[in-house]
């Protein structure tokens, strides 16, 4: 496999982990000490990553991230990736619904088990609530 396509796996891993929580799966993305940056906020470990993703969740009935291909760079066993998102989800016990558009800017280190994120850097550059209106009916 290439280094690309590792790289490019990591990324899948961690947005496939996220929609499902399958916490265990979006922490082996991490170094042990990888950094998560959201809002300007270093959250450091994965410790510290887990529980913070998870209490965001808890406002959530469903909440789910799209990412689209990434541009990835490597320069021996570090990497840099840029990739871009839509997330979008319905508050718990609400008719509201949120969608965040940004993207992730990556610094990946080369592991003797394979590519983690040393830090992941979201940077939003949309954040919508709206009503959730209803569909038209099915069948």
């Amino acid at each position: 496999m290439s280094e690309e396509i590792a790289i490019q796996q990591v990324i899948n891993r961690y947005t496939d982990g996220c929609n499902r929580q399958d916490w265990p799966q979006v922490m082996a993305t991490f170094a042990a000490d990888g950094i998560w940056e959201v809002q300007g906020n270093d959250i450091q470990g994965h410790a510290a990553i887990q529980p913070a993703m998870a209490a965001f969740l808890t406002q959530m009935d469903y909440f789910t991230q799209i990412s689209s291909a990434s541009v990835i760079e490597i320069a021996g066993d570090r990497a840099t990736a840029r990739t871009t998102i839509r997330e979008c989800g319905k508050f718990k016990g609400r008719d509201e619904v949120l969608e965040v558009l940004g993207f992730y800017a990556d610094d990946l280190v080369k592991t003797a088990a394979g590519w983690v994120f040393a830090r992941r850097k979201f940077t939003s550059f949309g954040l919508h609530r709206f009503p959730l209106a209803p569909g038209p009916a099915l069948g």
